[in-house]
């Protein structure tokens, strides 16, 4: 085409082509200009409807007049039918060349961001979405002005060409996920599209850039935006707010953004302490109202406490939900069960328990594997005949810690009406496994099975009897369940594969992790292709990080489980794995997305099910949380651990007395549980119950020493003013875990009161470093940024404690806690009129005024005549 001359336009040169069509440079011989004539695609079949649409569009774009914005001289008709746009032309590159190479400076992006962003304004102004924004379509001329060119484009060609309707208007890589869900679309999408392209240009990578499509599609649906956390601290949150997957929460506009955007570039430009300050309202820009959900990160689990969460510290402490020893102290009664049998399919299900395996010959060595096959094996049951679900089958765990050892305790105490009873036998190299099914009811034996292997092979063993215990139950197993089961492995590599399980089953005793550890690292030396190994390897790692929170466990088991699921993808307890670690590090998405993985190998994975049960929580899908819940405890009703989920879930929503009736449920099914009683008294401190409260963490102490029951109730002493009883707990609580930045910021408080300056001063730095680690692993948690900008105003670092504000405020602007950390930060920092706001708005949202009452720092606060508390 180029040489050609249509109507009066002489096409001089071929300037590029695209999804939105082909454009090229020409003369119009009529009034001596340059211009850019865009023709659409060839393949796009254009109505007499489509037509009068696209000359909507760009009548309403070419009424636009603003430096920022390309103009639109007029569309036109070539003699064989095909429409084409006349624009103007502009001298120098797009933004997607600039891009080419590299990142650009704070300073050139911001430049450029806002003048996109002043473009978009004026377009919103006359409510036209451009809704195909992306690098391409920015051109910055030779003297450094911005022009967004192809307004109204994208809506036209998406509903005319045969070969998009089936796609929503946009470029895929910059389009909101409403606009990949193909919904209702308007100013909002363009704002999405702004902030992927403020990322890109700070940070020179595609915040959702995947493999292919239909990956990154999933990641704009379903991920958070990735590499924020090396961008300026200051724009991280107008990122973040802009990135929201849910409309409702980005900017309502591009001048919105505009407005967040100018204020960061006068901060970056004027450096000055006194503009810092100025500059430190910037997130009041951003209304409450329309940020409850930042891209859909929320801060990390929040555990039962004895108060409520005054931001990730001061009143935070310890209830675990899946604390190490909590796992392992399970008492049960069968009535649970006949309660709760109507959730599950039928009344026919065999209710199956394995008893620990008899060590024949008490031989030492066999000690840990016949433990472990204790495990193993109902490991293995488990999962068998999901189709049909007539079998359930009573975690190992409660069974060791229920002591049951013989059929009629089973029936008794478990509601078991099958019993599996073993022992194994060893000579030399030569195994004799030994199986027997027994009618627990009537202690009758069923069938039993006596099963050797000159060759020590453990595994096939195993497989052999399972296979034999399923005939008898009339279950038809076939070799892919064997295989679901946990896969194959050389003999020596089973053997420490086994030892291992039998030292993970108490984890918490001293050195017992660390052995099984060696002992599945020795498992997956002998066999590297053993994919249970590794997958045992990663949870046990994922372990030692939850009771010593290091980094680098989290990097191994990382591999690890990793590593299994390439060997083989059909382990449902890898994907628990991942989803519990990404979890603890605040990757709620991508734990949603293992959870889902391990759901579709195992739907009865009682587990996952409650994965998936916190991941809806933190949606904001209440309903579907609760039913979560439920379902997992209906599927192991007689399992402590989902009622203790259930009542911290309870306990997230505000429904004190619903947590408080689980908690003293799990007491119920498990009096020496130490993390129930733990979890009874946060709530009844919680609910002002103070005396019952003292009881219930004292009863906690007694079965065995936990900082988590120390911490709560030093806790508790605070809240009744008794600061030296305060400290001596939290001490205590130190001692067993000094790795806690929330600890040292209760004894800093309780230092405060008694006037101890030095111990206080020391206390504080240890929560700095503490938290300083942990912000740059999880940067989306708004609890962790709110504690750091209290920290830094507390030591008069203006400009960091104003960053922290920032970002706290953008995550998570109605959370109580966070409310109350900016008000004190902002006391600290001296601006009493900020203080006073947020103070007062976090006291709306539920933060108790007793909790402010107990920091000295906000004292003269609350003596402030301009201070309202609620009610008053």
């Amino acid at each position: 085409m180029v040489g050609q001359t249509i109507s009066h336009y002489r096409i001089t040169d071929r300037l590029g082509a695209g999804g939105m069509g082909v454009v090229y440079k020409a003369q119009d011989l009529q009034l001596q200009r340059t211009v850019a004539l865009k023709f659409l695609p060839s393949d796009v079949a254009v109505t007499e409807r489509d037509k009068e649409s696209l000359l909507r569009e760009a009548r309403s774009a070419s009424a636009l007049d603003h430096p920022n914005t390309g103009v639109i001289y007029g569309l036109e008709e070539t003699a064989d039918h095909q429409l084409y746009i006349v624009m103007g032309f502009y001298e120098g590159q797009t933004l997607a060349q600039k891009l080419s190479r590299g990142p650009l400076p704070a300073n050139e992006a911001l430049d450029l961001a806002i003048q996109i962003a002043r473009g978009l304004s004026a377009a919103h102004a006359r409510n036209i979405v451009h809704r195909d924004i992306k690098p391409s379509n920015i051109i910055i001329t030779t003297d450094g002005l911005v022009k967004i060119v192809d307004f109204g484009l994208a809506r036209v060609v998406a509903s005319s060409s045969a070969t998009q309707t089936l796609l929503a208007s946009g470029t895929l890589p910059y389009m909101a996920p409403e606009q990949v869900l193909a919904e209702s679309v308007d100013q909002r999408s363009d704002v999405w599209a702004l902030g992927v392209i403020l990322v890109q240009m700070l940070t020179g990578s595609h915040p959702f850039l995947r493999e292919n499509s239909a990956a990154m599609t999933f990641a704009i649906l379903n991920q958070p935006p990735a590499a924020l956390d090396v961008m300026p601290a200051l724009l991280q949150p107008i990122a973040y707010r802009a990135l929201s997957k849910k409309p409702e929460f980005r900017y309502a506009t591009a001048k919105k953004m505009l407005v967040d955007l100018e204020s960061a570039k006068l901060q970056i430009t004027s450096r000055s302490a006194e503009r810092l300050q100025e500059g430190a309202t910037l997130s009041e820009t951003i209304p409450a109202r329309d940020l409850k959900q930042i891209a859909e990160r929320a801060s990390t689990p929040r555990w039962p406490t004895a108060a409520p969460r005054k931001a990730a510290s001061r009143k935070l402490l310890y209830a675990g939900i899946f604390v190490a020893v909590v796992a392992l102290a399970s008492l049960l009664v069968p009535q649970v069960r006949e309660r709760l049998a109507g959730f599950l399919v039928g009344g026919s299900e065999n209710h199956i328990a394995v008893l620990p395996f008899d060590n024949i010959g008490n031989d030492p060595a066999n000690e840990a594997v016949a433990e472990g096959l204790m495990d193993s094996l109902t490991s293995k049951l488990s999962n068998l005949d999901l189709p049909q679900r007539s079998l359930w089958v009573v975690p190992a765990s409660v069974v060791r810690n229920r002591k049951t050892s013989d059929p009629g305790a089973a029936a008794r105490d478990l509601g078991a009406n099958l019993v599996v009873k073993g022992s194994i036998r060893r000579d030399a190299r030569n195994v004799q496994l030994t199986v027997n099914l027994i009618d627990a009811k009537n202690l009758r034996q069923i069938g039993s099975a006596v099963l050797d292997d000159a060759t020590g092979d453990l595994a096939s063993l195993q497989d052999e009897a399972v296979a034999r215990l399923a005939r008898i139950m009339k279950i038809n197993v076939t070799a892919d369940m064997l295989r679901a089961t946990g896969g194959r492995a050389s003999p020596a590599a089973y053997e420490s594969y086994l030892k291992a399980l039998g030292y993970m089953q108490r984890y918490d005793k001293p050195g017992n992790l660390d052995q099984a550890v060696d002992a599945l690292n020795e498992a997956v030396k002998t066999d590297p292709q053993f994919a249970l190994g590794y997958a045992s390897l990663g949870e046990a790692y994922r372990l030692k990080n939850q009771l010593d929170p290091n980094p680098r466990w989290i990097d191994v088991a990382t591999a690890d489980l990793e590593r299994a699921v390439q060997l083989d993808n059909r382990l449902a307890a890898t994907y628990v794995s991942l989803g519990r670690l990404h979890s603890s590090l605040s990757k709620h998405d991508l734990a949603l997305q293992e959870f889902q993985k391990a759901l579709a190998i195992n739907p009865r994975d009682a587990d996952a099910i409650k994965g998936m049960a916190g991941a809806y929580e933190r949606m904001g899908r209440i309903q579907d949380a609760e039913d979560g819940y439920k379902r997992a405890i209906a599927l192991r009703p007689d399992y402590w651990d989902g009622y203790n989920a259930l009542g911290f879930f309870y306990y997230q929503q505000k429904r004190y007395s619903e947590a408080i009736s689980q908690y003293e449920h799990v007491i119920q099914l498990t009096p020496d549980n130490l993390t129930a009683h733990n979890n009874l008294g946060g709530m009844l401190q919680n609910t002002g119950d103070y005396q019952k409260a003292e009881e219930e963490f004292r009863k906690s102490l007694a079965i065995g020493p936990s900082y988590m029951a120390y911490a709560n109730l030093g806790s508790l002493y605070e809240t009744q003013k008794r600061y030296a009883e305060a400290a001596q707990m939290t001490e205590k609580a130190l001692q067993i875990n000094s790795n806690d930045f929330r600890l040292w910021a209760n004894l800093d408080l309780a230092y405060e009161w008694l006037n101890q300056k030095d111990r206080a001063a020391t206390a504080k730095d240890k929560e700095l470093a503490l938290l300083e680690e942990l912000v740059k692993n999880q940067p989306g948690d708004a609890g962790l940024h709110s504690a750091l900008a209290v920290l830094y105003a507390s030591k008069n670092e203006r400009e960091k404690a104003f960053s922290n504000v920032r970002t706290a405020l953008a995550l998570t602007p109605e959370d109580s806690g966070v409310l109350s950390d900016v008000a004190e930060a902002y006391e600290d920092l001296g601006d009493r009129k900020q203080a006073l706001k947020y103070a007062e708005e976090s006291l709306k949202k539920g933060y108790p005024l007793e909790y402010f009452k107990n920091h000295p720092a906000m004292q003269e606060l609350l003596a402030d005549p301009n201070f309202r508390a609620p009610g008053k």
